[in-house]
């Protein structure tokens, strides 16, 4: 199951205007038909971002990734920082009022060892993502997400970068060889995510 902010951007499909409002009433909805635990992950991948050097633009085009350009920060006038701290600040605050046994606070990423092994894939996978679109529009390209990946996996949690590593491959459609496949589950395994995270989502994307 997806947690964290990805999961949160999720949460933005194509009617959440029309049936919610807005972008803060998204958010409040979450946390409210969240367990404390799901709220929890999100506070732990905004602070970390936040907290980072990861710059603007990054989480700008991670954020359009992870909501499939369904809610763009700049096009809703948000900055990129701000949008995270008013993610954030609501969050804990509600873990508060609401759930007082959970814990609102944010440790350091306990996979920073796994740096380089998310940058391995970054970097090998991106080559292979959509290149700029030419006439009319037959698949979806976000430009920048390959170096928004590695700013991820080298600034604030490699863990996050992975995460946003799927999401890129279950959003651009690019095919992927039975080693990668092979590697991610590995990952997967190392940063302890059900057995099911990646093999029950990512397989048909493997190319032999």
């Amino acid at each position: 199951m997806e947690f964290g902010l990805l999961h949160l951007a999720g949460t933005f499909d194509r009617y959440w205007r029309q049936e919610v409002g807005s972008d803060t009433d998204v958010l409040m909805a979450y946390a409210t038909g969240m367990p404390a635990y799901l709220v929890h992950a999100v506070v732990v991948d905004a602070v970390r971002l936040t907290d980072s050097a990861v710059p603007d633009w990054a989480i700008e085009t991670l954020w359009s990734l992870g909501t499939e350009e369904r809610h763009v920060l700049r096009k809703e006038g948000e900055a990129a920082r701000d949008w995270l701290r008013l993610v954030s600040g609501l969050y804990q605050d509600h873990l508060r009022t609401h759930a007082p046994d959970s814990s609102t606070d944010v440790a350091p990423s306990p996979y920073v060892h796994l740096t380089g092994a998310v940058l391995d894939e970054v970097r090998l996978v991106m080559p292979l993502m959509p290149d700029p679109p030419v006439g009319p529009i037959s698949k979806r390209y976000i430009p920048g997400v390959g170096r928004a990946l590695e700013q991820v996996a080298l600034q604030a949690c490699p863990d996050l970068a992975f995460r946003f590593l799927l999401e890129a491959l279950r959003v651009l459609g690019p095919q992927i060889s039975r080693g990668q496949f092979d590697r991610y589950r590995a990952l997967g395994v190392e940063l302890e995510y059900d057995e099911f995270f990646v093999a029950g989502c990512y397989d048909h994307l493997v190319s032999d």
